[in-house]
């Protein structure tokens, strides 16, 4: 009697723990994959598009388009058809086209300041299109844009590098512009100032 227990609860033991193991690694899949840590917006076709890029150890980045008019649009589209359960909690770098940046850029940048779950350290910077290509082809391209950023940072503190002083320019008044990062891209990339000129 003794030996059939023992051997029903090892079975169950290890059916349990294989379930276990299977679960978490489901969850673990499933987490990172819904983790979007860069989001792009340019045009295409005449339609603005909004590039979800999620959080990979890739050489490549894994990208997905969404077309809308807005982030806040696009956020619903994405989490609705495409990422299920998408997280911005991580997002590390806002890329807006300078061809779009006056459509979308202060919308945008005040959605993201209503909605605690993005990363309050978010980087936001315009740029132009093979910038948006080198960072298509390659996650270095990232990297390399976030470290010309602080340099810019340090060298010109009154440059407004994340969302949350872009938003508060925006807010400001009185004076009539603002500068922020803009990347481009001929031979390598390289971060310079572009000036803002508020609405009135």
């Amino acid at each position: 009697m003794r030996r059939k227990i023992s051997i029903v609860l090892t079975i169950w033991s290890v059916a349990f723990s294989a379930l276990l193991l299977t679960g978490c690694n489901t969850s673990r899949r499933i987490e990172t994959a819904a983790i979007i840590e860069n989001v792009s917006v340019n045009r295409q076709d005449g339609e603005i598009i909004y590039t979800f890029y999620r959080l990979t150890d890739d050489e490549k980045p894994w990208g997905v388009d969404v077309r809308a008019d807005s982030l806040e649009e696009a956020c619903a589209l994405a989490e609705e058809s495409y990422i299920p359960h998408f997280s911005l909690a991580k997002l590390e770098l806002l890329m807006i086209d300078e061809d779009v940046y006056e459509e979308v850029m202060e919308s945008d940048i005040d959605f993201i300041s209503t909605r605690p779950s993005f990363s309050p350290i978010a980087y936001v910077t315009l740029c132009d299109d093979k910038t948006m290509e080198s960072f298509r082809e390659n996650n270095r391209a990232q990297r390399v844009i976030e470290e010309q950023l602080i340099l810019l940072k340090n060298h010109n503190p009154d440059v407004s590098i994340n969302y949350l002083s872009i938003f508060n320019q925006f807010a400001r008044e009185g004076e009539e512009s603002f500068t922020v990062p803009f990347v481009s891209s001929e031979k390598e990339l390289k971060v310079s100032e572009f000036e803002i000129r508020r609405k009135k």
